[in-house]
């Protein structure tokens, strides 16, 4: 069985060796093809020596989850993975579904064969390869939660400078330039999609939705709603930014205050959760014997898998009950 797990482990990391390769041949080809195009614009070359259409920029969003044609195509099939394009695609990532589904079965067969080849029993190393190879998607989560909380601590500032833009005569799609000059990411780039979309004939209704999926905030519905009533009904667009812009402070305000009460809660959830493990392995340093008959028992395997379950369970209701949504 390790003799197969570690053939199995050679061919991955065979396989994510020549993947990296050929992207990184892909992208020199396309340096130079972009190179090549610059020069014959600068010098005037003929038609002729110019690339052809078919190496021309596309002017189109690059959807495609896997630079692998075939894998693509396996990959658009599967709907059960929207979820995941649009928690990347919020986490600000350029990688696709693919690059990020790659690292899975790596990392997982590494943890197992890592943990395996230290002595310890097959459960330990399921367990670990579990973990291992969901890293790289608590770690795209992670990134999705900090970049939309970015986003919604500076929002309220851009659209004061919004609201100051159009009280100065200028028309939307400017003001949402001026944001996505004055701004940094994660707001500078979203803000300066929509006016790009909007420059180029989508409409206002569809470019503000789209806003929704590439950003998971709940104080953009109410945003989109403001613009797009005051633009079809009429009204002082400036007005309603201005008391958008209050209610999101004041929602940060009391948010910020919930914090504050639950922070000892949360404090103590997160010891009583480590407190097990730190234990354990204390006193595996001290006696490493001390875990045999659990660790070599069947009936030992049951109550480890039992206590670790157990202790998972007690801190995901503890984070619930201390997780107040304003």
């Amino acid at each position: 069985m390790m003799l197969g797990l570690a053939a199995l482990l050679v061919f991955a990391s065979l396989a994510l060796v020549g993947y990296a390769i050929s992207g990184w041949a892909k992208g020199r080809e396309e340096s130079k093809q972009t190179l090549d195009r610059r020069l014959a614009v600068m010098t005037g070359a003929a038609v002729a020596d110019a690339p052809t259409d078919s190496s021309q920029s596309s002017v189109l969003k690059d959807r495609r989850l896997s630079g692998i044609a075939f894998l693509n195509t396996v990959l658009r099939r599967m709907s059960r993975l929207n979820p995941l394009v649009r928690m990347i695609r919020q986490a600000g990532l350029k990688k696709r579904v693919g690059e990020i589904l790659l690292y899975v079965p790596l990392l997982g067969v590494g943890g197992y064969v890592g943990v395996v080849s230290f002595g310890f029993p097959e459960a330990a190393g399921l367990g670990a390869g579990v973990v291992a190879g969901g890293l790289p998607l608590m770690i795209v989560r992670r990134m999705q939660r900090k970049r939309n909380s970015l986003f919604s601590e500076q929002l309220p500032d851009a659209l004061d400078l919004i609201r100051a833009a159009l009280q100065a005569g200028h028309s939307l799609s400017s003001a949402l330039y001026v944001v996505a000059d004055e701004f940094p990411d994660p707001i500078a780039p979203e803000f300066r999609e929509v006016a790009e979309e909007m420059r180029l004939g989508l409409p206002m209704r569809d470019a503000l939705y789209n806003l929704t999926e590439r950003v998971d905030d709940s104080n953009l519905p109410i945003l989109i709603i403001g613009i797009l009533v005051t633009q079809e009904i009429g009204g002082n667009l400036a007005e309603v930014l201005n008391n958008i812009s209050h209610t999101i402070r004041e929602r940060f305000k009391l948010l910020r205050e919930t914090k504050v009460m639950t922070a000892q809660g949360k404090m103590s959830g997160n010891l009583l959760s480590a407190l097990p493990f730190c234990v354990a392995i204390g006193v595996f340093l001290m006696n490493p014997t001390y875990f045999s008959p659990m660790l070599h028992t069947t009936t030992g395997l049951y109550m480890l898998c039992y206590a670790v379950v157990s202790i998972v369970f007690g801190h995901v209701v503890i984070s619930r009950i201390t997780n107040i949504r304003v």
